[in-house]
């Protein structure tokens, strides 16, 4: 072979390796950034299912309040018809 074919076949190989490389380069790039993002959806993804909504808890929180207060009014309720109860009975007594 000549001088200027060995040079050809030379550059053409240095330019075939030169862009299999920058391939590589990206293909790989391409993969750390992909598992970063995996990792960081899961993450995303752990702290959704982990965790409750604020305004589910806000309306969970809500019932609760209204049911203590029900059970609040039904209490005081209760609690005057037993006194009343108390207070006739007392009457009874005292008259006899």
């Amino acid at each position: 072979m000549t001088e200027e074919v060995q040079w050809l076949v030379g550059v053409a190989f240095g330019i075939v390796a030169m862009v299999g490389g920058f391939i590589v380069r990206d293909r790989q790039t391409a993969k750390q950034i992909k598992d970063g993002d995996d990792r960081l959806h899961d993450r995303i993804n752990r702290v959704r299912d982990d965790y409750v909504r604020r305004d589910d808890l806000h309306n969970h929180i809500t019932r609760l309040d209204d049911s203590i207060k029900e059970m609040r009014q039904e209490m005081k309720e209760e609690t005057t018809k037993t006194n009343d109860r108390l207070d006739r009975l007392l009457a009874e007594i005292s008259k006899k």
